[in-house]
């Protein structure tokens, strides 16, 4: 089943998929499987690196949050597109559970996470979504206009019914 947000693009000419690209907005996207992001991450805890995948991700979401302001649109209208965008890009169904402007805070919740999903047939692992970690920090701290971290505080790996992750001012 394609969402709406995907069948908007389409519609509007604003998705192109040709020729080996995957184009949103004219801006270049590669797509993954959930395994390669598992490798991925397996990769970096040997090395004990998992703070990458966190970075990796903030640069994904603070381009996408610079590249849709471009577009003039204003803060509510670019967390749609965000929020759009990243659940159509397999992270998870990402949902705005509170928000405190002033102080700086959010918890973010999200499901059906596949990196977790996957991990939580292990039983072995603690918290694994660094990447989306990233992502929703990067976010935030655009939408802040502050450095913010974001932390995941519950995980579907661990056993909990969906992944939350708690923003906050970096110290």
């Amino acid at each position: 089943m394609i969402s709406s947000f995907f069948k908007k693009l389409l519609l509007s000419r604003r998705i192109e998929i040709d020729n080996g690209k995957f184009k949103v907005f004219d801006k270049n996207f590669m797509l993954g499987s959930m395994q390669s992001f598992v490798f991925l991450r397996e990769e970096m805890k040997r090395k004990k690196s998992l703070d990458t995948l966190y970075k990796f991700g903030e640069v994904i979401s603070k381009e996408i949050y610079d590249y849709i302001k471009k577009f003039g649109g204003g803060k509510e209208e670019i967390c749609r597109f965000w929020l759009n965008m990243t659940n159509l890009a397999g992270f998870g169904e990402i949902e705005i559970f509170e928000v405190k402007d002033k102080e700086f805070y959010a918890i973010i919740n999200c499901k059906n996470s596949p990196i977790a999903e996957h991990y939580s047939r292990s039983g072995k692992e603690d918290m694994v979504d660094e990447i989306l970690a990233g992502i929703i920090g990067g976010f935030f701290s655009s939408w802040f206009e502050k450095p913010v971290v974001c932390e995941e505080i519950a995980c579907m790996a661990k056993g909990n019914k969906y992944c939350q992750f708690k923003i906050s001012s970096r110290k």
